[in-house]
This record gives structure tokens, sequence and C-alpha cells, in this order.
């Protein structure tokens, strides 16, 4: 655990927890769980939440036996992720926000990208600004990676047409699974952020309304370039299924057309290998003219086929 408290308007580390006013919980082990849930008594599921990446964003309220009140605000955030075969996919991991008596908990099982570079700011003049401001990087974050994701795409129609391994699949099947995640991730975050931007609507001495409004305009945003992208792979794979099954049937053309080219031969020379008669079956240069003939019968051939556009 990691614990901060706010010096002239700027997050600086110490040691005490007790004192800390922000305090990040990366992956925390089975005794950090324990001592937050004795501690502060936060429900454990407000905890283990955050490390659970099947968990659905939420909202929710809890008073303890003290009638103290526990906030506990859960998001989904993007995480990128390059498998072995260097191809991008991206998962959604739970990011736990508890807030209570002026304290804020943050619980997530994998760094955040965005995490210390908002710390490092140094206009956090009150834990609603901070929380705002993780808001805001964490819609951005889902915009930047569907940006990444267009980028993907787009090489991807570039070369399409000369796409005959199974590479595209395998991509395309990655760029489907991060859609798929980003949908619950992009939508329920939405929901909650809608909820809290009309909850404290005109509650100045809260919330900076203004910047509640521009992270609704950008969550808005992440939800239509997330539905834009789905329809962009969706209209790929259908075009790319056409290419793939049009270059097969151009192999097959190519094949069938070769096949009759090199029947010929076989054709002429049965005729001259029959137990009958034959014409210049005692010409020296029988042979030769057998082959040459082959040859010319052939390259006809070939002529006619292109002219028909079957080879």
């Amino acid at each position: 655990m990691k614990a901060f408290r706010l010096e002239n308007q700027a997050y600086v580390s110490t040691d005490s927890i007790e004192e800390a006013e922000l305090v990040l919980c990366e992956d925390p082990s089975q005794e950090e769980i324990d001592y937050l849930h004795n501690q502060y008594d936060i429900p454990l599921d407000f905890i283990t939440d955050g490390l659970n990446r099947y968990m659905v964003p939420r909202k929710e309220n809890y008073e303890t036996d003290n009638h103290e009140l526990i906030q506990l605000l859960l998001f989904l955030y993007p995480l990128v992720k390059i498998d072995e075969a260097d191809r991008l996919e991206y998962q959604t991991l739970p990011l736990s926000i508890i807030i209570l008596n002026g304290k804020m908990i943050m619980v997530y099982p994998k760094e955040l990208p965005f995490l210390e570079r908002t710390i490092n700011q140094n206009n956090q003049s009150e834990e609603s600004l901070f929380l705002l401001q993780i808001l805001w990087q964490l819609t951005n974050e889902y915009v930047k990676a569907i940006t990444r994701i267009d980028d993907v795409i787009e090489n991807m129609e570039q070369n399409l047409v000369n796409s005959t391994k199974n590479e595209a699949f395998y991509k395309m099947i990655s760029i489907n699974k991060t859609l798929v995640y980003f949908e619950t991730g992009i939508t329920k975050n939405h929901e909650i952020i809608d909820q809290v931007y009309k909850k404290q609507q005109g509650v100045t001495e809260k919330l900076n309304n203004e910047l509640l409004h521009d992270i609704r305009i950008l969550s808005n945003q992440a939800r239509v370039m997330r539905r834009e992208s789905d329809e962009m792979i969706s209209h790929l794979s259908e075009v790319f299924s056409s290419v793939i099954s049009n270059n097969l049937n151009n192999i097959m053309k190519f094949l069938t057309s070769l096949t009759i080219v090199m029947t010929i031969p076989t054709i002429i020379g049965s005729y001259w290998g029959m137990n009958v008669s034959l014409p210049f079956e005692k010409n020296l240069f029988a042979f030769a003219l057998l082959v040459f003939a082959s040859i010319i019968i052939g390259i006809l051939t070939v002529f006619w086929l292109k002219k028909k556009d079957y080879l």
C-alpha cells in the first residue's frame, strides 16, 4: 500500500496510513485487505470487488454502526495486452474507489497507467477534484485505446487484398474481444458518471461541475467511437471473407486451367502410343514433332483461356 497526504495542493508520500488522505492498494495481500476491513469497517466486497475483473461498475453506499457513510465507486479501466504474436488486445480491469471520512482508498489489480501523472499534478485543492481528474484520465484512456484500434483496422483495410494468412483473422478476433470488453466498461462507467453528475449538479463547493460535464462529453464520445469501431470491424470481417473467397476462386480457376494445359501433351502422346500404324512413326524427328505440337497447342490454349478470363 502507498499512502499520500495533501500538502500545498499536492499529494506527497507519507508512511502513516492513518494520516493519509489517499491510499493506493495495487493487488493488496490478504493481510492488507483484512487491515482495511478491520481498521475502517469497510465491507469486504468493497475491497475484493476491485480485484475481480468480472465485476460490473456500480455506485454503492454503506453506513457503519457508528453512522459513518462509506461510498463505493467501481469503474472499469482499459489495460493494453500485447501477446506473443505482437497482436494488440485490451482487457478491462476494475478500479474500486472507496471514500470515507475525508480519505480516499483505491483498490486495483494492476498498475493504472494514468495514476502517477494524476497524482503529480499540483492543483489538488480537494478530494473531489482529484476524483474527477481520475475519471477524466480513465475515460480518456478508452478514447486513446479506441483510436489505436482504429489505426489497426485502417492498416488491415489497406493490406486486405494481400491478406492470405490466418494472422488477419487472429487480429480481428483480438479486436472483437477488446470491443466487447469496452462495451461493458464504457457503457457502465457512463451510467455511474451520469449518476454522479445529476446528483452533484449545482453543488459547486463539492464538485467541479464544468469538469464533470466535460467528463460526460468525453464518455459519450468514447461510446460513439466504440460503436463506430464495432461497425467497422464487422464490415471488415465481411469484406475479408469475400476477399478470401474470391482469392480461393481465383486459385481454383488457375489450377483448373493449368490442368487443362498440362493434359494436352498427355492426350497427344496417347494417340501415338497405340499399337497401330501411325503417321510419322518411322520419322526420326517424330518425337520432336509431337513435343513441338504439344507446346504450340498448349500456348494457343493458354491464350484462349486468358482471353476468356479463365486464367
